[in-house]
């Protein structure tokens, strides 16, 4: 359990930006089905969606953070003076990044299946008040909010603020675009 805690810590950013981009792509996805209230969230129906999420957050993680560390390790030669450039992506370090990369994708994709399912889960347990999901999805963003707020030391009314008007934007389009 340690271990866990400590993995969970150095991949605070992979968690966090799964569990967001789980809700908002939700929202999007789902807000249109939902309020329509054409037919009930099925159990099928919340794997594949939040399936589907996961499997798009993942790539964009991978490619996005990967792409950061290499940079950085590019700076760091230019910083050091080293002749070679690419080098150390070449090296031990760059074997780590990688490996650090993967652990946060599979961190990254879990909570962004979790962060699509909790909503979507909603939907499926209460079929005649599938607006509790969207009230879940937002009240995640909500936490989400405070909980960031407080690893930054900022303040968590901006930071509320900021996740639940992303979250109504993107309700707002899925619900005009009704995609699901």
């Amino acid at each position: 359990m340690n271990k866990l805690t400590t993995i969970l810590r150095r991949q605070l950013f992979a968690w966090m930006l799964g569990l967001i981009d789980g809700i908002l792509t939700v929202l999007t996805l789902a807000t249109g089905h939902v309020l329509r209230l054409d037919d009930p969230v099925t159990l099928s129906l919340a794997i594949k969606v939040a399936f589907a999420t996961s499997l798009s957050g993942a790539c964009i993680y991978f490619f996005s953070e990967y792409s950061n560390l290499r940079h950085r390790l590019i700076h760091a030669e230019k910083e050091l003076n080293l002749s070679l450039h690419g080098h150390l992506a070449t090296t031990q370090l760059g074997k780590q990044v990688l490996r650090e990369t993967f652990i946060g994708v599979l961190i990254s994709s879990l909570f962004n299946f979790l962060g699509a399912m909790l909503p979507l889960g909603t939907a499926v347990i209460f079929p005649n008040m599938q607006w509790l999901a969207i009230a879940v999805a937002f009240l995640l963003l909500f936490l989400l909010g405070i909980s960031i707020a407080r690893l930054v030391y900022g303040t968590p009314i901006k930071w509320i603020l900021a996740l639940v008007l992303a979250g109504a934007v993107v309700s707002y389009v899925g619900y005009k675009l009704n995609v699901v």
